[in-house]
């Protein structure tokens, strides 16, 4: 075969010996043998189907598990809230019904005051014979050993007074005197006797009156009946 064989491929370089295009033979047989390449690997997997199964099953139930338990903290924090919010807005409420509730106390009693303050006067101008022998009726009669007795009223009033005494004392009535007094107002009244004396005096009274609803922040009487003899 050597020596069939062109020149060119006995003696010829190397490169052409062993591939050199349009040759016919081009491996080289006198080179070591390829390795054989062989199938792959077959890993066998480490846990069974069930397993995966399982572990995602595990998983799945503790993603579920972490989010209602931050769903139900975050409930927890909306329900906080909220009471904070009722219990501001009750307060709120409360403050403002408060106030409501002051004003309106203030206003009926304004209005009832200004009624008073307007029937007043003329009550007492009515009732004041009335009012008079209702409290020569409690004074009189404890004062029988009393040797005299002084009784100051309104002008208006004097005819009615000595009848109302005739009335309740006919045994002691000479020993009592009656005064006019056209400072008094109609229903005004005072006693004197020797160690002491009794009087209904219808500014005391709204002294009195004023001095009792002074805590409690009401519109003053003296304004109201001022305005009541205004017409206000």
């Amino acid at each position: 075969m050597d020596g069939l064989a062109p020149a060119f491929l006995r003696d010829g370089p190397a490169p052409l010996r062993r591939g050199a295009p349009g040759i016919l033979y081009v491996e080289d047989f006198d080179a070591p043998p390829r390795e054989k390449r062989g199938m792959p690997d077959i890993i066998t997997p480490s846990f069974t189907h069930a397993e995966l199964e399982a572990a995602r099953e595990e998983g799945f139930k503790a993603g579920l598990a972490t989010a209602q338990g931050e769903h139900h903290a975050l409930q927890s924090e909306l329900r906080t809230a909220a009471l904070i919010a009722i219990g501001e807005a009750l307060a709120t409420a409360r403050a403002e019904a408060a106030l409501v509730s002051q004003h309106m106390a203030g206003e009926l009693s304004a209005t009832i005051l200004t009624l008073l303050a307007a029937a007043l006067p003329a009550a007492a101008a009515t009732l004041a014979a009335t009012e008079i022998a209702a409290l020569l009726a409690c004074v009189l009669p404890p004062l029988r050993r009393e040797p005299a007795l002084v009784v100051r009223v309104h002008p208006d009033v004097q005819a009615e007074t000595a009848a109302a005494i005739a009335e309740i004392w006919p045994d002691h009535a000479a020993r009592v005197t009656i005064m006019a007094d056209p400072t008094f107002a109609p229903s005004d009244v005072v006693v004197t006797w020797q160690e002491g004396e009794a009087r209904r005096v219808t500014k005391t009274l709204w002294d009195e009156l004023r001095a009792a609803l002074a805590p409690c922040a009401l519109p003053d009487l003296d304004t109201i009946m001022e305005g009541t003899r205004h017409g206000e």
